[in-house]
């Protein structure tokens, strides 16, 4: 299915709940607060089977909140899986809880993880997340790579006065645990959770040159250009570094659409407000045309906001 723009809709990201045992200060609840209660296990499920019906995708990434504070996500992963319709289930998590349910996430049918890394300094890393997880979360990274949750990709959001000098760090931590490191520039907050003006101008760092300077190093670069027009950097010494800088670019190749815990359907981070509560809809007897239609009318309500 594509929106006005024809960009296709691709993959789903899916938020199974709004619980974090952190409290990062970028966080930006991806782009939604929810006003009703989470979905059921089976709502998920049901949920996800009428969207690669509907949408006809095979890729799905589970996100939060924290999705590892979900009690049933081994569950919910499995039932995901059992679909047979998903080819690519990943999932978008801090890590803390990474060490003890690497395995049966994977066992579950899990294929591969990102995990949020904003700095190699514990103090750093602290001061961001609100929490002194670090090692926790390196030997969370190393046990997922044990157990075949690959590629691991690590999320590293440059945050000027914080952790803005660690770059050469980082990118010798992914060359060296096989990781690839996602250079991620701070986007404006979205309207769900309230512009914070003050907070954007304080600690974003413009990554353009930077990655032209990365660029100048590497022995490869490639675009993906269906995954919102992202530069992939190869660089000598083993390190792949994924470049996501907002901008109009990156809008134009967006191919997401979105799920918040409790039932909205929403086409755009910044735009929560322009979608739709499913919820109700998985509690009785929901035609696939039915359901068609409430996901067109979302998917066409789509545009480049950035």
């Amino acid at each position: 299915m594509k929106d006005k723009c024809e960009r296709e809709i691709k993959h789903i990201r899916l938020s199974v709940t709004e619980k974090c045992e952190y409290n990062c200060i970028y966080c930006d609840k991806e782009g939604f607060i929810p006003k009703n209660n989470e979905l059921s296990v089976n709502e998920i499920i049901k949920l996800t089977r009428l969207l690669a019906e509907v949408l006809e995708v095979s890729r799905i990434k589970l996100t939060g909140g924290e999705p590892l504070c979900r009690e049933e996500i081994v569950e919910i992963v499995q039932g995901i899986k059992d679909l047979g319709l998903y080819d690519d289930i990943s999932m978008t998590t801090n890590g803390y809880l990474l060490l003890e349910k690497a395995e049966a996430l994977h066992n579950a049918g899990l294929d591969r993880i990102n995990v949020s890394l904003p700095s190699l300094n514990r103090e750093s890393y602290k001061k961001i997340t609100g929490s002194d997880g670090l090692n926790r979360v390196i030997q969370g990274i190393k046990k997922a790579t044990q157990v075949g949750l690959i590629p691991i990709k690590i999320n590293y959001v440059v945050l000027k006065g914080i952790n803005d000098t660690e770059l050469e760090n980082m990118i010798e931590f992914s060359a060296k645990n096989n990781v690839v490191l996602q250079l991620i520039e701070l986007h404006a907050r979205s309207d769900a959770v309230g512009k914070q003006k003050e907070f954007y101008e304080r600690y974003h760092v413009d990554l353009e040159e930077k990655i032209y300077e990365l660029e100048d190093r590497a022995f490869d670069v490639k675009v993906r250009g269906t995954m919102q027009n992202r530069k992939v950097i190869f660089l000598p010494n083993g390190a792949i570094i994924e470049a996501i800088h907002p901008g109009h670019d990156f809008c134009m190749g967006c191919t997401k659409l979105r799920v918040g815990c409790d039932g909205n359907v929403f086409g755009c981070l910044y735009r929560a407000d322009s979608g739709k509560n499913v919820k109700d809809d998985l509690q009785g007897e929901c035609s696939v045309a039915q359901f068609r239609n409430a996901i067109k009318h979302v998917v066409h309500s789509r545009e480049p906001y950035y």
